[in-house]
């Protein structure tokens, strides 16, 4: 199966993308409470706005988090008390002659200490090339949920040390976990979700944000779920499975 078979083209991407960068940075509870994802995303939008090579975004959410409170030292009420948990958000699409060169989301855990302690570490991956006349026994999925990997440098820029993410063993690639094409709004959205509060609840729910997942998820989604119908549905062809058809070499 070639990519464009479900995944969309680098430039409907990459538009996709850098409207969501134009969103946040204007954005009034971005704006009043996360100041550095306005300013990046910004930053970025203005970077790569007439860019048809890609585009590198990194930033986090500060949020309150009640298991990471508990687990903690601090006590007192939830209400009005400081952030628990950083979370970093990064994505990088390089795109090279017309193709996807790479495609990578970043989601990563923090505990809002002093060296930001990393709790979790998570890449959303699309394999972007494939020989297909070089099969190898160690195939993983086009896209793809890994855990840990390397160290970003938004992470390493804040603080964060080499030897607590050695901890995890980003040197162990496997298991890739088949999952659906990522993008930085879903990205945003789930990782909001995940690790909810009140103002971010309410940021969540707005008609304007809930107009942008939904187009990430016809520009992603719908195609990626259509093609596993397809396949799974295929009764007259070769009876391939999920695995035959999205795991590459």
């Amino acid at each position: 199966m070639e990519l464009s078979d479900f995944y969309p083209s680098p430039r409907d991407l990459l538009d996709g993308e850098l409207g969501v960068l134009s969103y946040l940075r204007n954005q009034p509870y971005i704006k009043e409470n996360h100041s550095q994802v306005a300013r990046e995303a910004a930053t970025c939008y203005d970077r790569y706005r007439r860019s048809k090579s890609g585009f590198d975004f990194s930033s986090h959410f500060d949020v309150q988090h009640a298991p990471v409170h508990r687990s903690g030292p601090r006590t007192g009420p939830t209400r009005g008390r400081s952030p628990d948990v950083r979370l970093t958000i990064a994505a990088r699409v390089e795109v090279g002659k017309g193709a996807f060169s790479n495609v990578t989301y970043c989601l990563g855990i923090l505990r809002v200490r002093r060296g930001f302690p990393i709790l979790r570490k998570f890449h959303f991956d699309v394999t972007a090339n494939s020989d297909a006349s070089r099969r190898r026994l160690q195939q993983h999925p086009r896209c793809h949920l890994q855990y840990c990997g390397e160290m970003l440098p938004h992470m390493k820029k804040m603080g964060c040390r080499q030897e607590q993410l050695d901890q995890m063993h980003p040197w162990l690639s496997e298991p890739r976990i088949f999952f659906w094409p990522m993008s930085l709004a879903l990205l945003i959205d789930m990782a909001l979700h995940e690790f909810p509060d009140e103002p971010s609840t309410k940021f969540r729910g707005t008609s304007e944000w809930r107009s942008i997942i939904r187009e990430h998820e016809a520009l992603l989604l719908k195609p990626f779920c259509q093609k596993c119908v397809d396949i799974i549905q295929d009764t007259k062809g070769a009876k391939r499975t999920l695995a035959d058809e999205f795991y590459v070499g």
